[in-house]
């Protein structure tokens, strides 16, 4: 392309000298038919349902009303936030110290009834376990839905066992499930984006200061 590394850097963005638009009029879309497939040949092939449709979750207010009992709240997880990526760069001191802490969202109503303010940290808890995180209000949010933000490890933290980087601390793998019965029988994906959760706030004692969360 004519760059080098470092006029790369200082261009800030790059963009290929020639781009071709349209290529699906000369060489079709990537399915079997090579169409734009409403009905997926593939999943038709492998003996599935070929057309979308709805399913409820394995774990739901509909699916399950007796966890929901004891467990209120659809947890939703995996939304993205910068400056990370997945679950790189917190060992990056200049991103941490932006981004110091793991973060949940909540609406601000629903967290008044638990006696919760912005800032708080707090428990989040499913049947397979609990995660602390920082509360933080969306009012936009359904009040009956709670979000974690996902792969969270603190560097700070020894690597040997029993700290792991702190991956047991606010990592949301802890609380989604992991057994095959709540898999999607076609594409095998993990249910990451509702489950039954519920949450309180942590009090002092319980919040962890080897990593650094100010008491």
């Amino acid at each position: 392309m004519g760059f080098t590394f470092q006029k790369l850097l200082d261009t800030g963005k790059w963009f290929p000298k020639d781009r071709e638009f349209k290529k699906y009029e000369k060489t079709g879309f990537g399915t079997p038919t090579g169409k734009v497939e409403f009905a997926s040949t593939v999943l038709e092939k492998l003996g599935y349902d070929p057309l979308p449709k709805y399913v409820e979750p394995p774990e739901s207010p509909i699916s399950t009303p007796e966890v929901a009992k004891e467990y209120p709240y659809i947890l939703i997880t995996g939304g993205r936030f910068l400056p990370y990526f997945h679950s790189e760069f917190r060992n990056v001191k200049s991103f941490r110290k932006s981004y110091p802490y793991p973060k949940m969202q909540m609406h601000p109503d629903e967290a008044k009834k638990h006696g919760i303010k912005e800032g708080d940290w707090v428990w989040l808890e499913t049947e397979r376990g609990r995660i602390m995180q920082q509360c933080t209000f969306l009012d936009d949010l359904s009040p009956d839905v709670v979000h974690a933000q996902h792969a969270w490890w603190y560097p700070e933290l020894p690597a040997e066992e029993p700290w792991l980087h702190g991956v047991w601390i606010s990592n949301v793998n802890v609380l989604t499930p992991g057994t095959l019965d709540q898999i999607d029988p076609a594409l095998g994906s993990w249910t990451l984006r509702t489950m039954q959760c519920k949450v309180y706030k942590a009090e002092i004692s319980e919040i962890s200061a080897p990593v650094g969360i100010p008491l």
